[in-house]
């Protein structure tokens, strides 16, 4: 069980060391590195030869560990390990207890997983707890909330339609494999799948899948009989039970253009040249803050150019 908190300080140290070990030593003590490891096998960053492709794109697009993308790839990789604790929380506590307290989650806890020393436990539930509610964790998500002791699911980030793509591929390739095609029923009434994951209703999922469509990520076709050689048609409004078909090629492909289209990235090297700008112990903003304040400032002649010039 994951039982080291989520630091990605240590987390962004290490994955930066194994895509450019040239740059010298690890600079983490033997407990902090225990735990990143932990954290970057338990999410899929990392494998025992090094870096995985994932944890390459993350490295590369990402260095900062700073994104919505992410969190969410951070969490769809654990909802879908092995990690006991995990699997339990996401598929059949949070399903039964939309709000809830620690000590609860424990209780519960300590009922299914009866062989687990108790310091064990509740460690991994403190960890799970955190890593969904600290900021230098995976809070960006909005997996959970918090309010004083009070924990619930019930307003996920599911701006970013490529993300939500990306965590549907990941199902999809546990699930259905190679398949090109299969029957929605089959995506929104998992009892492991992509509705748990995403902690949002059936009918939610629905129309995530209709968003989706949109953005040409999968294709919705009825499931009615049409002559072979050629495809189904697209699905009536009224047709309940239909056809999804994957258009991705790779997950990767998808998690790439989650990335390209997080508007809520940001931009340390641009944040770090106008430090000037940002108030002492104000809260660093994001690349999207500054455009906003960009746009409005009112300027002469090559004013504009200037901050295009910036935002590129």
């Amino acid at each position: 069980m994951l039982t080291h908190l989520l630091n990605k300080d240590d987390l962004r140290s290490l994955l930066m060391h194994l895509a450019q070990p040239n740059l010298g030593a690890l600079s983490l003590s033997a407990g902090a590195l225990r735990g990143a490891n932990q954290w970057a096998i338990a999410a899929g960053l990392v494998e025992p030869q090094g870096l995985t492709t994932a944890g390459t794109l993350v490295a590369t697009k990402d260095p900062y560990l700073e994104t919505t993308v992410t969190d969410w790839l951070i969490h769809v990789h654990l909802s879908l390990s092995d990690h006991r604790l995990w699997k339990y929380f996401i598929y059949e506590f949070l399903p039964n207890y939309s709000s809830f307290t620690q000590d609860e989650l424990l209780h519960s806890c300590r009922e299914k997983f009866t062989m687990e020393l108790p310091e064990t436990l509740r460690k991994s539930v403190r960890a799970l707890l955190n890593a969904y509610t600290e900021t230098e964790a995976i809070a960006r998500s909005k997996f959970l909330s918090q309010e004083k002791k009070r924990y619930s699911s019930s307003n996920p980030d599911l701006s970013n339609p490529y993300n939500i793509g990306y965590c549907l591929a990941k199902v999809w390739e546990r699930d259905f494999q190679s398949q090109q095609h299969v029957l929605v029923n089959e995506i929104v009434d998992a009892d492991v799948g992509l509705t748990k994951i995403l902690g949002i209703t059936r009918e939610q999922l629905q129309q995530q899948l209709d968003l989706l469509a949109t953005h040409n990520i999968i294709e919705q076709r009825s499931a009615k009989p049409h002559l072979a050689g050629t495809k189904s048609f697209i699905k009536g409004e009224a047709e309940s039970i239909y056809q999804v078909h994957r258009c991705w090629e790779t997950s990767l492909d998808l998690l790439e253009k989650a990335y390209e289209n997080d508007l809520a990235t940001p931009n340390r090297p641009l944040i770090q040249s106008l430090g000037a700008l940002i108030e002492d112990g104000g809260e660093v903003p994001d690349f999207s803050q500054f455009l906003e304040w960009a746009s409005g400032l009112v300027v002469l002649d090559g004013g504009s150019k200037m901050i295009t010039n910036l935002a590129s």
